[in-house]
Formats: C-alpha cells, structure tokens, sequence
C-alpha cells in the first residue's frame, strides 16, 4: 500500500450547471493507504523508551397528566429510583463508552449531572453515544466540554392527585458547556415531580484538547463542527482533491502536514496549467482526523482554492456498512 494524493481533474464545463466535486470520505483512498501503526508498552518492565449557565435552579411543579416523549433507554425492573440508579447495564454503557478523538475523560459512572458555568444547552439523543456529544459541542461555537448522562423521567407529566407517581422512561441526555469540567461538578442528582423522583446515573464528562498551533504563512486556526462540504461557486468546483496521511510513529496530528500539501498542490497544478495558462491555487485546507468505530486512523487534509465558512462543516462521517466513520479536531486555515 502507498501513500494517497488524489488530485481533481480538470473537466469541461457542460452546457447545464455541473454538480461540485465529490467531497465523501474517500474510503476507498484511505484503504490503499498504509495502515495505522498502533504500538503498545512491553510488559514486565520498570521502563521503556520508544525509538524515535446561567443559574439552573431544581424546581418542583405540578403537572397535568400529559404524555411525555418515549424514552430511548431500558426501564430496569422494578421501575425504581434505586433500581435505575444501581442498574448494571446502564452503568455499563458509561463504563465501556469510547472516549472521542480530540477530547479527554473527566469523570465516568457519576450519579449525578454537572453543575457548572457556561451552560451551553442540552440534547436528548437516541443511545449512549459520546461520538454523537462530542460532534454536538464540535458544532457549538465555544464548546469546551459536555456531560453524557443517563436519566430516569416520567412517562406522564406528574399531577399530586391524578398521576402522582408514573411509570418511567429511561433518556439519554447530552449536555454542553464553555468551560473545562471536573468530577467535583456532578452534583446534579434529580428531583421530586409529585411522587416522582427523577435521578441519574452513568453520567461521564469530556473535556475538548486544545486547538492546533497556527501555521507560518496561513491564518487560522478557525474550529469547525466537521469537515467542510462545499458547494459550486459560480458554477465552478473549488475542491482540489485531499491528502490522507496514516497515523505513525512518525505521523501524528499535525495541521502544518496539510499546509504542505496545500502547497505541493499549487506547485502541481502550476506545472500542469490550463490551456490558457491559469492554475488553481490552494489558498484554503480543512485538516481532520478520521476515525473508525471510534480509533483515529490519520490525518485527512482536504485542499481548496476558495475559503470556506465554518457553516459549510456539514460532513461530520458516514458509515460503510457497519464501520462507522467520524470527523473530529477538524479545523481550516487559509492562505495569508
């Protein structure tokens, strides 16, 4: 396998309007690509030394018996606070919850959610998913942490005397927030609707790394919610292929990489000009990692010859078949 480059052609223009170039993860490119190298410590050694919110205020109310929406988690049996609090398979689904590229773990297994500054808004989502959190507060300008906690709700909206205490529903809740967090933080154990007691458990925090360091001769770096999908300009692609590099010993996440390939670009299209002696010239780079089933596989640079808002970031991955395929520490930078 080798090392994958892939430029786009330059093609006629069609009488009717062209569609932009294709910008999918280019799975078939990262397959002939080398593979990761994943190295792991020996065993059985002393050392090794490898080669080069505003205030959110708990509140009791009475309610009016309405349904509520269904949740998308298992209710243990008995339908109980202290059944869903010491429930094995939901604090196993927090315990055994991948940790996303680009961020690290402040707590795991808490039962309780954060209390902290800068809420950001909060997310029901359909399981217990920290990728889908994290591209969330990827999407979220000034994200820097989120909490993905599970939470036991009623069915009905609870009344004293009509519906005191309902059945329950288990959701998976996804909260953002603009400040670092620490398990100190998850204080935030539920409250009483009528009878009804709403608490929680498996609740983990994320903290986001810190941005890449900028490049000599490119502003930036400018955070995006994903990877950028551009659309035609003027009836013209700006997309110029990308640059896939495997993670190594050698080859980590390293934006300055992208801007490399951003100028090799320019000096290939300018040794290989149009008719009329015009080239495109790489003036914008979109640098992400790429991961499958939550393991970052490499460093994905994607080349343009127009600069992008952060509001065309649309691709956040793709699955092919099961492998799921995620965008993260996606950021651009263009030409000064």
């Amino acid at each position: 396998m080798r090392s994958a480059c892939v430029l786009s052609a330059l093609v006629a223009m069609a009488a009717a309007a062209p569609a932009p170039a294709p910008q999918l993860i280019d799975l078939a490119g990262v397959d002939a690509a080398p593979d990761p190298i994943f190295v792991s410590a020996p065993f059985d050694v002393a050392s090794d030394t490898p080669h080069k919110k505003r205030g959110l205020t708990l509140m009791k109310r009475d309610g009016d018996c309405t349904p509520q929406p269904a949740g998308s988690g298992t209710v243990p049996s008995p339908d109980t606070p202290a059944a869903f609090k010491s429930s094995a398979d939901l604090q196993a689904l927090a315990e055994n919850a991948p940790t996303p590229d680009g961020y690290s773990q402040a707590f795991v297994n808490k039962d309780g959610s954060l209390s902290a500054s800068k809420y950001m808004g909060l997310h029901t989502l359909t399981s217990f998913d920290t990728l889908d959190c994290a591209s969330l507060c990827d999407q979220a300008d000034g994200c820097e942490a989120f909490n993905l906690y599970i939470e036991r709700d009623p069915s009905v909206d609870p009344n004293t005397n009509d519906c005191p205490n309902p059945p329950s529903v288990t959701n998976y809740k996804c909260t953002l927030w603009g400040a670092p967090v620490v398990a100190e933080q998850a204080t935030n154990r539920g409250q009483w609707r009528a009878a009804f007691e709403i608490v929680i458990t498996g609740s983990n925090g994320y903290n986001k790394a810190n941005p890449p360091e900028s490049i000599d001769g490119f502003t930036g770096p400018t955070a995006l919610g994903g990877a950028i999908n551009a659309p035609l300009d003027n009836g013209k692609n700006t997309y110029l292929g990308y640059k896939y590099l495997p993670f190594s010993q050698s080859q980590g996440y390293d934006a300055a990489a992208c801007a490399t390939a951003c100028h090799a670009q320019t000096g290939y299209n300018s040794r290989h000009p149009n008719a009329d002696g015009s080239y495109a010239i790489c003036s914008f780079f979109n640098a992400y990692v790429l991961s499958q089933n939550a393991i970052p596989q490499g460093l994905y640079c994607s080349l343009y010859s127009k600069t992008w808002a952060p509001s065309y970031a649309t691709n956040r991955g793709q699955y092919r078949g099961s492998d799921r395929y995620t965008v993260s520490r996606s950021y651009s930078y263009t030409l000064a």
